[in-house]
């Protein structure tokens, strides 16, 4: 009874103080509170319904050789640990699902144009997992009591909830700060594990090139990863300003044309 009243006080302060301006610290502390442990089951729990068993692609060695390809980053990310995932949806798509699942459509692979664009999209997209993007993502369409519940460290409280709604609560999307975070720390993993970063830039700015009114795919795919100037060039100037000797990119080996082949 005391940590209801408890509860209902502190959201009444916040409503009173204006929402909007504790909405970004209240959203990051109570995605911090989730477990790592309960994030897992969570997304273990969501994955066979947002992609089924059947729209997967089954075949090992695609599935090694993406897993190898990524392994440059996986390896040196603690929680939550990468599991990846092929779907069969010809969509130009790749975005990752609570518990570090992280889904690649048949679509972006085959657009892709080198092995280092895979990573560059990778990158981004591990990111949005490793900083909670994902998580926050969804419980900023909870409520306010709800989210300052999290907040105060019940998560049992709100966590049927959050799986129940999942799949609905991951269409919220990302903000345009998450983005370019999500950018930075991706680069910043590439750099360290030695990946020209320029493949994300690549893919990106082709794809939107490349969209026009009958590409529903491409235009599907940058409404979910909005690319704007601010960001190439923040991820160019990140470049720009590494030291000559940080600059030497590790060849990778690759086949992406007998890798696009199995899909």
């Amino acid at each position: 009874m005391r940590k209801l009243a408890t509860v209902l006080i502190f959201s009444s302060v916040i409503t009173s103080c204006g929402a909007l301006e504790w909405k970004d610290k209240l959203l990051s502390s109570a995605s911090n509170k989730i477990p790592w442990s309960f994030e897992n089951a969570m997304g273990d729990q969501l994955l066979p319904s947002i992609l089924p068993p059947d729209q997967r692609i089954d075949d090992p060695n695609a599935q090694a050789d993406l897993e190898a390809l990524l392994l440059p980053i996986t390896s040196k990310i603690q929680e939550p640990r990468i599991k990846v995932h092929i779907s069969k949806d010809p969509a130009l798509n790749a975005f990752a699902i609570p518990g570090g699942h992280l889904i690649f459509n048949k679509g972006m692979l085959l657009a892709a144009e080198s092995p280092e664009e895979i990573l560059g999209v990778a990158a981004h997209e591990i990111a949005h997992a490793t900083e909670r993007h994902v998580m926050r993502s969804m419980i900023q369409g909870l409520s306010l009591y709800a989210v300052v519940t999290l907040f105060m460290g019940d998560v049992s409280g709100v966590g049927a909830y959050l799986i129940h709604q999942g799949q609905a609560l991951l269409e919220t999307g990302f903000s345009r700060k998450q983005e370019r975070q999500a950018d930075a720390k991706g680069v910043e993993n590439l750099i360290n594990a030695r990946i020209d970063p320029r493949g994300m830039i690549r893919f990106f700015e082709r794809i939107q090139k490349e969209a026009g009114p009958n590409a529903s795919g491409v235009s599907r795919f940058l409404s979910t990863h909005p690319l704007t100037s601010e960001r190439i060039d923040a991820i160019d100037s990140t470049l720009k300003s590494l030291p000559a000797a940080e600059k030497t990119w590790k060849p990778l080996e690759f086949n992406l044309k007998e890798f696009q082949n199995r899909l």
